[in-house]
Formats: structure tokens, C-alpha cells, sequence
């Protein structure tokens, strides 16, 4: 072997171990804004650090501690032990499988989660962050966000590939407030340690693997349950264009689970939206009378003109809670009759048209790039600026 590639390989090998000990910082239970938590060992060990100083109390399996918010500290107690309270507490696992659960009263059962927990105080309840791994906390995502829809390996390296570059291309989002990502909808669904095997290996067989465009940029991978027969590109519902995000025709998403759907409204509830938003018209004039119950979309149109008004579909589907802004109306008696296509905003990657593309036979990096475009895979540890 020439010294050239020798070199080559032991930075290849440093690049590896470096990737593989990135952790980053999740913020945990965001949307329940918990005041109070028990925190069990499940396996491992932890120190318990308060405020910077060691405790002598260390957590091993099936010992618990209580954590709640108290007058902008969190009070610390072992049964009916009080440690004291304490600005920030740490749990800082000391031995190799260092698993631990979060109870709460908010929650309906307990979560388990691997490697370190601190918790501090935000705003009037107890902030809780999970440092972890990066391929662990992928794993988990796939875990969270499709565990049930496939079980199919080359579907879950598809999504462990997604959820890894949409969680190095947003590292910084909630670097002000002390972590990388959220635990909610808002970044990534995380709700815990990953279990199922095949999700494991899929994202370990896709070790470092991220998604970038035609200027070797991570992108941003949307993704949706189902597209209804068509994507939607991301001007028209995030207002900002995107190249690797515009709508294209998807008929791997035609006949799946969440392909079609209806919905039944009241008149009265569907005429009060629209005059509320646009004007009394909608209520005494014959002519939107008439347009409001009479809509198709062929294929998908982001703005319904009626008249001088332009309205966004996405805000009628985000006011009636709707599975889709893909849908047409008409009028049934006294209700008006939706019958709608996909799951979802609709951009970027259908989860159940890749599904069916994994079904037909295409490979991971070839969905990709049918709902991506332009896009390659590559290791991100090939990207200078990351």
C-alpha cells in the first residue's frame, strides 16, 4: 500500500470514529410541559451531578428518582429522601448500556431512553435534554415515525437516510435555547430507545449517509404519509422555493392505505369559514354562494380563486383539520361532501409511495431521488463546511 493511500484510509477510519461519537442534545416531553418526573435506571449505571459537584447517590438499575419543579429550581428527591434543589442535575451514565425511562403524570406510559439526561427549569416547568449518539437518535426517529407502515428494511434505510440529514441540516435550530432538536413534530418525532431490529440495522447499513443537493448541500428532506397521486412543491406551502422540492406526478402513491379519504361538514360550518375570512358575500351572493360548494382539483392547486379572492387550500385544511389540501367539494343536502387524496402537506417523500417502490424492486438512493431532484447520497463526512 503507498504511503498515499495509507494516509487516505487512517483519515477515512479518524473521519468514522469521529462521525460515530457526534452526540447531539434533544430536548424531551416538549409538547407536555412536565413539573414533575421520575427517572429510573432501567440497565447501566448513572452519577447524579447537581450543579457541577458529584453526588454520592448513584442510579442503578431499578432505582428511581423524582425531579420537580420548585420555585425556579428542581427539587431532588430519592423515596422520601430530599437531596436538595438544585439550578441543573445531571445523569451521566458510567458503564457501557446505560438505558433510563421518564415517568410523568402527563404521560399515558413510561419512555425509555439510552445514554445521558440533564433537566433544568423552562419557564414554569422542567426542561429535559437527552444527549445521545446521532445513529442512536436516528434510530429512534425511524423508530417514532414509521414503526408499523413497513417492515421492510430498504424502506427504513430510506427514512433513517432522511432523518439523519434533516437532523444535521438543522443542528442550530434550537441552539439558543440549549439543544439541538426537539423531541415534537416541530423538528423530529423522537419518542425514545429504538427496539426493532430491522430499524438498527438499516440505520447502521446506512452509517453516515445524508441526502444532498446539486451543490453538495445538505437539504432539508420533507416527508408525508402519502402524496395523493401527486407532490407539492414546497413554494406553495412554505413560500420559499426549493429546487429538490417541486411537485411531480407519483403514481407509486395511487391505491395505498392513506390514499383517498372523505370528509362530511356541515353547510352552515363551511359558509361561516369563508365569511369570516373573506367577506359577507359568501352568505347573500348567489354567485360564491354557488363557487364555495363547487371546487375540483384535478391536480393540486395551492390557491382557489374565487373572483378577486385567492384562497390557500392549505389554510381550509389546516382550519378543518383535514388529512390533505388535496380535495374537491360539493354540496349534499345540508353538508358539504369532501372527498380528498393523500396524508399530509404533500412535499417531499411519500412514505407509502416508497413503500411501494421498495415493493417494486428500486433501490433506496433511487426513491430518493425520484422524490428529491437532483439530489445524491453521499457521506457527510465528505462535506468540508459541515
Amino acid at each position: 500500500m503507498s504511503i498515499r493511500k495509507f494516509l487516505a484510509a487512517i483519515l477515512c477510519l479518524v473521519a468514522s470514529i469521529e462521525a460515530f461519537s457526534l452526540n447531539i442534545k434533544v430536548r424531551l416531553l416538549t409538547e407536555y410541559t412536565p413539573t414533575s418526573v421520575v427517572v429510573s435506571a432501567v440497565s447501566g449505571r448513572y452519577s447524579l451531578i447537581c450543579d457541577k459537584q458529584i453526588n454520592a447517590v448513584v442510579l442503578e438499575a431499578g432505582t428511581s428518582i423524582t425531579l420537580t419543579y420548585f420555585g425556579n429550581r428542581v427539587k431532588v428527591e430519592k423515596g422520601i429522601e430530599l437531596l436538595g434543589t438544585f439550578t441543573e442535575v445531571e445523569f451521566i451514565g458510567t458503564k457501557y448500556n446505560n438505558v433510563f425511562s421518564l415517568k410523568t403524570d402527563k404521560l399515558p406510559q413510561e419512555r425509555v431512553y439510552e445514554e445521558n439526561l440533564s433537566v433544568g427549569v423552562l419557564g414554569n416547568s422542567l426542561l429535559l435534554i437527552n444527549t445521545i449518539s446521532l445513529e442512536k437518535y436516528v434510530a429512534g426517529v425511524v423508530q417514532s415515525e414509521v414503526y408499523g407502515s413497513s417492515q421492510d428494511v430498504e424502506f427504513f434505510k430510506i427514512q433513517a437516510i432522511a432523518s439523519r440529514t434533516y437532523c444535521l441540516a438543522n443542528l442550530n435550530r434550537h441552539i439558543r435555547q440549549g439543544y439541538n432538536m426537539c423531541d415534537a413534530v416541530h423538528c423530529q418525532s423522537y419518542k425514545g430507545r429504538c427496539t426493532q431490529a430491522d430499524i438498527f440495522r438499516a440505520t447502521y447499513e446506512t452509517f453516515n449517509d445524508v441526502i444532498v443537493d446539486s451543490l453538495n448541500r445538505l437539504i432539508s428532506p420533507a416527508y408525508h404519509s402519502n402524496s395523493g397521486g401527486m407532490t407539492e412543491s414546497a413554494g406553495n406551502i412554505w413560500q420559499k422555493d426549493i429546487p429538490y422540492l417541486q411537485s411531480k406526478i407519483d403514481t407509486f402513491s395511487v391505491g395505498a392505505r392513506n390514499y383517498e379519504w372523505e370528509k362530511i361538514i356541515p353547510k352552515r360550518l363551511w359558509v361561516n369559514y369563508f365569511v369570516e375570512k373573506y367577506g359577507e358575500k359568501y352568505r347573500t351572493e348567489e354567485l360564491y354562494q354557488e363557487a364555495i360548494v363547487n371546487f375540483e382539483q384535478p391536480i393540486r392547486k395551492a390557491l382557489w380563486i374565487i373572483e378577486s379572492d385567492t384562497i390557500p387550500t392549505k389554510d381550509i385544511r389546516a382550519y378543518f383539520k383535514l388529512r390533505s389540501a388535496f380535495f374537491n367539494v360539493s354540496l349534499q343536502g345540508d353538508n358539504v361532501y369532501l372527498k380528498g387524496k393523500g396524508y399530509g402537506h404533500g412535499v417531499g417523500l411519500s412514505q407509502e409511495g416508497a413503500i411501494e417502490m421498495v415493493r417494486r424492486g428500486y433501490s433506496c438512493e433511487e426513491i430518493l431521488q425520484f422524490y428529491f431532484n437532483n439530489v445524491r447520497i453521499i457521506k457527510y463526512t465528505e462535506i468540508i463546511d459541515l
